[in-house]
């Protein structure tokens, strides 16, 4: 099976504009990112695109609304939130992606030990950490 192809440079730009929220996979390799633009339609991009209901502001408290939001696999979605990061554009889309700059991080200085997930899935978890990483 081919994998679906990566975002264009121009949908990259445009999705990192957007709002975001990470939607957890079992197993983890599976999670998604979920991008879209508040009381619009999400911007076109490689992924699919699905109904999310996300909560929002309300006044003092807090509701829910369903919102279409364009959903892209992590692994094509690392380079759209590391833009949104640089960007500031969205405060969730930079919190994501100082979450993926972080976890590139520490992949590259090898601080990912094998283990299995709570369905025994194969899954990589992190570790070890230095005081520094602490």
């Amino acid at each position: 099976m081919t994998p679906p192809s990566a975002a264009t440079p121009s949908e990259i730009s445009r999705l990192a504009h957007c709002s975001a929220v990470f939607l957890p996979g079992d197993p983890a390799r599976t999670g998604r990112v979920a991008f879209w633009l508040p009381g619009s339609e999400p911007p076109a991009s490689p992924g699919g695109v699905e109904d999310l209901t996300i909560a929002v502001a309300d006044g003092d408290g807090v509701a829910t609304t369903t919102v279409r939001a364009a959903v892209l696999p992590v692994r094509d979605a690392v380079p759209v939130l590391t833009r949104a990061r640089a960007a500031r554009a969205d405060e969730a889309a930079a919190f994501w992606g100082a979450a993926a700059v972080l976890a590139l991080q520490l992949a590259a200085r090898g601080r990912l030990l094998p283990g299995l997930s709570a369905t025994d899935h194969d899954a990589w978890r992190v570790g070890p950490l230095t005081a520094d990483d602490l």
